[in-house]
């Protein structure tokens, strides 16, 4: 099954609105017309009894009519084809950035990617414990670079309205690859349900944003993920974190670049969680726990529920 494409809908959206807007000033025009016809000819039939100013008026107002109609139809028609030609070029402008951004961030990851690798050479030979530690720091911040470009590129696809491919996921099998690649973070988890209709990379990124964001901004050691299922064939993650938890507004949580503090971060991430949750047919919300620790909800549909499909 595919989703229509929001750009096209952008465009369509206007020139529906212009073809129905001039479609009715055209029948006014004509319907004002015909009335002013219908009057001169009832006029005519009633004889030298009329008046020859009340039909000099009914030629006046069947010309006035027609020029102001006239008018009002160039207005629309120009009007409306600015609306779409100033359309057309936004979403083209739009694509023109988001296909710069994402080269860009794709290019980026090439000479990051060997830079990693370079560091990670230098603290196998263990030259020197000072510098160890400044390649450690040189480690950590090229992991957080490469996360924010990752969410740049999700953002990116987002955006662009691409497509997500829905498969099979076997959670048991994911979560190995899960706790190694976050080995800071003592990772429980407790299956119930094991099997999740999803986007693998949709997936992997939101738990992804869910890990960073209890790390950096949370102060966590320790997150618990429990999945469950739940009725009508949907499946329930549930992420708490031993962290401090969020003190700000929680409806503002998750919007664009909006920083609740000066060291918080820029929102994309819980953003683009909620974006592909629900892109998937799911939800997404978050709250703080009964601990104090913050805490995710996540609900996708169980793989019984579908068949394989791209979204």
């Amino acid at each position: 099954m595919k989703i229509s494409d929001t750009k096209s809908k952008k465009i369509v959206l206007p020139v529906i609105w212009v073809l129905t807007t001039v479609s009715l000033g055209v029948w006014w025009l004509f319907l004002g017309l015909r009335q002013n016809r219908m009057a001169t000819e009832l006029a005519f039939r009633l004889g030298p009894g009329i008046e020859k100013e009340v039909l000099e008026k009914l030629e006046r107002q069947s010309a006035m009519i027609k020029m102001e109609g006239a008018f009002f139809l160039f207005l629309l028609v120009s009007g409306g084809g600015t609306l779409v030609w100033l359309t057309f070029r936004e979403e083209k402008r739009n694509k023109l950035i988001h296909d710069f951004f994402s080269t860009v961030t794709h290019e980026m990851k090439t000479p990051l990617a060997s830079l990693r690798l370079q560091a990670e050479s230098l603290l196998e030979e263990g030259v020197d414990p000072v510098k160890d530690k400044l390649l450690h720091r040189l480690l950590k911040d090229s992991d957080r670079i490469e996360s924010q470009m990752d969410k740049a590129l999700y953002l990116a696809s987002l955006m662009r309205s691409e497509g997500l491919y829905l498969e099979e996921l076997d959670l048991q099998r994911w979560e190995e690859s899960l706790k190694e690649e976050w080995s800071e973070l003592e990772i429980q988890t407790e299956w119930k349900e094991t099997k999740v209709l999803a986007d693998r990379r949709a997936l992997e990124s939101i738990f992804r944003n869910l890990l960073e964001n209890s790390m950096q901004h949370g102060g966590a050691t320790k997150v618990r993920i429990l999945s469950e299922s739940l009725p009508g064939n949907k499946i329930r993650f549930l992420f708490a974190d031993n962290g401090k938890g969020f003190l700000g507004n929680f409806k503002l949580l998750g919007r664009l670049f909006l920083r609740h503090t000066s060291t918080s971060g820029t929102g994309v991430g819980l953003y683009i969680a909620e974006k592909l949750a629900g892109r998937m047919g799911g939800n997404f919300s978050v709250q703080n726990s009964e601990s104090g620790g913050f805490q995710a909800e996540l609900i996708l549909p169980s793989y019984s529920s579908k068949s394989r499909t791209i979204l």
